[in-house]
């Protein structure tokens, strides 16, 4: 391709920072370079138009912490691990409205609920032991004086217990996303969708390879591409698939606020007077360990059997479903990984299903990283 002089001289002329994913974290990580160096050239490129994978894709969770998926999360990690990525988390939240603003991502603190059934039963008496000692933890660690209440009386069927934590919130995914995009542009920032990287060669500059068979030239390369980094490095991160379905619109919705079932497998809040519910990736964890943007009709039959059962109670018609793609750890640590990996190159991913609360932290501490 011959490329014109304003492609070439504007559009892919060499940058001092090049970063890869125009997810949250890629978007949030230029933005803050470039209100530091304000005279350096910022790129971010991806292969889609936009960030695909979970970013517009994911629940609008503003969460942080429910305390069954504490009490997993500290069987496969260390307990210092896991709780300074929850002070991450809840950092990155706060981080997150005082930059873009609430109304501007239509955030609201409706608090969450987790519940418990009689298939649970264990859990919840567990959860109860351990409820003083986690507050305790997260109050020294968070600043809040109580994290976790339990009450014992909900409205949804069958619940024999809920623990709730009044520190969360939801989201609009779509005005954050589109809210933190225009941010950008109005640094100008250059954002390059249909450009996907396959390698890079580091000589005197960093010289980058894409499918489309256009090179880019940088100084610094960050790699933001979350569930999608192992098609370019090796590390501790596996794609894992997670679906959504989205109601028909209800005259009286059963529920408002976030709620979360079986250690957080099960996800849902109200939206627009319609119920979304995500997850049940447990119902078929080899299936949606993958990074292919599909839907399963296995477990969108799971979360459809579960809406009608454990929350409307009666049959609903579902007008909305699709998937996201979120970034684990193999060994089951949710700790993000914000490391150096060659001289100029570096990464931050491993968001592990958190990245709306995360993705503000972890583009500060790469950068931090960089000086």
């Amino acid at each position: 391709m011959n490329f014109s002089y304003w492609e070439k001289e504007y559009l892919i002329s060499p940058s001092d920072y090049l970063i890869v994913g125009m997810g949250l974290v890629g978007l949030q990580t230029a933005i803050n370079l470039k209100e530091k160096h304000p005279k350096a050239i910022v790129t971010v490129v991806d292969r889609h138009g936009w960030g695909l994978g979970a970013s517009t894709r994911n629940a609008g969770f503003g969460c942080f912490a429910n305390i069954s998926e504490i009490l997993d999360d500290l069987k496969y990690d260390t307990q210092e691990n896991v709780y300074e990525t929850i002070s991450k988390r809840y950092q990155g939240l706060i981080k997150l409205r005082e930059k873009f603003g609430d109304l501007q991502m239509d955030y609201q603190t409706k608090g969450s609920i987790e519940i418990f059934t009689n298939n649970n039963k264990h859990e919840l008496h567990e959860a109860i032991d351990s409820l003083q000692g986690i507050n305790a933890i997260l109050s020294r660690e968070l600043n809040l004086e109580r994290v976790f209440t339990y009450k014992s009386k909900c409205s949804l069927p069958g619940v024999i217990g809920t623990i709730h934590n009044e520190h969360e919130g939801q989201l609009n995914t779509g005005k954050m996303y589109r809210t933190i995009y225009s941010y950008a542009l109005g640094l100008n920032i250059n954002l390059i969708g249909g450009l996907e990287v396959l390698d890079w060669n580091d000589e005197n500059e960093i010289t980058i390879n894409t499918r489309q068979k256009i090179q880019l030239k940088t100084k610094n390369l960050i790699l933001c591409t979350n569930a999608f980094t192992s098609n370019l490095v090796d590390e501790d991160i596996s794609p894992c698939r997670g679906q959504v379905i989205v109601s028909e619109p209800m005259e009286n919705i059963p529920i408002k606020g976030l709620y979360h079932y079986d250690n957080g497998y099960y996800y849902w809040r109200d939206i627009d007077n319609r119920i979304l519910l995500g997850g049940a990736r447990n119902y078929d964890s080899v299936g949606e360990t993958t990074n292919k943007i599909e839907t399963s009709d296995v477990i969108i039959s799971e979360l459809k059997r579960f809406m009608e059962e454990q929350i409307t109670s009666k049959p609903v018609s579902i007008e909305y479903q699709w998937s996201g793609i979120m970034g684990m750890g193999k060994s089951k640590q949710k700790k993000p990984i914000i490391k150096k990996i060659e001289p100029h190159v570096f990464l931050a991913a491993r968001l592990g299903g958190m990245g709306v609360a995360l993705s503000a932290s972890v583009s500060e501490e790469i950068i931090k990283l960089m000086e």
